[in-house]
């Protein structure tokens, strides 16, 4: 319901921008985990942690992920002002709520789609990486791997350039698959997405915008302006998916 509100007035918005008469894609954001407990269940392979990683400082990656999520929607739409573009954006979850993957992958199957980005903070266990990282399903259970990873390199570089301007030493780390996930079947969320017939061909990955344990991590982007900071890197990565989607609509001419 909120999400549905949501893209209500989004695509008003986007629609003042250029031709009235163009049918917009739209790019699909998921702010990774939220809520207090898991939604779904293995069986279905649609459990969603509510949270994975936190800060030394106790700030948690369901809330960051929202936040950072909202910041690039408003981004998005000022890039695509800018280049004069007609784009949509929607949210799988504007609040603090656990959606099930069933739920966001379903939400997530428009035959308007451009691409879905699903927004996460990284931990490790020694607490010392640095780095932007995109994720992307396998090559053996995934038809769309080729576009996926160009799609994610591009994304994962962009992230990497806005963190930077506050991390100099924070790394590009490119694109892995998701083999590590769940025994090696892979993220439940690519599993659910795969199902969905309107996301044939359409880009998916998960974008780990930086190691939240790491305390120098922390104190760089998420004291101070956080807001700001988060506003920088999202103004980069925006760039890239106006740019991409933008791509894209000229194939579909």
């Amino acid at each position: 319901m909120i999400a549905h509100r949501s893209a209500f007035f989004l695509f008003a918005l986007a629609f003042s921008l250029g031709d009235l008469h163009a049918a917009p894609l739209v790019i699909l954001i998921d702010p990774g985990h939220g809520g207090n407990s898991v939604a779904g269940s293995l069986k279905e392979r649609s459990n969603s942690s509510p949270n994975n990683a936190t800060t030394p400082g106790g700030l948690k990656e369901k809330d960051l992920t929202l936040e950072f999520s909202l910041i690039l929607r408003e981004e998005i739409l000022k890039e695509a002002t800018k280049q004069g573009r007609t784009l949509g954006v929607m949210l799988t979850r504007e609040t603090d709520v656990n959606l099930d993957f069933i739920t966001r992958a379903k939400s997530c199957n428009r035959p308007d789609t451009s691409c879905v980005v699903s927004i996460h903070f990284n931990a490790t266990d020694g607490a010392k990486a640095s780095g932007s990282l995109a994720v992307i399903a396998a090559k053996d259970r995934n038809q769309d791997y080729e576009i996926d990873k160009t799609f994610a390199l591009g994304l994962v570089t962009a992230c990497s350039k806005g963190v930077r301007d506050y991390l100099p030493n924070s790394k590009d780390m490119g694109t892995i698959h998701d083999s590590h996930l769940h025994g090696g079947i892979g993220s439940n969320f690519f599993f659910q997405l795969q199902r969905q017939p309107h996301l044939k061909s359409k880009p998916k990955c998960f974008l780990e915008i930086e190691f939240i344990d790491n305390a120098a991590v922390e104190k760089a982007l998420l004291e101070g302006d956080r807001a700001g900071k988060f506003r920088t890197i999202a103004a980069s990565i925006a760039g890239y998916l106006v740019s991409a989607t933008e791509e894209e609509a000229r194939r579909k001419e």
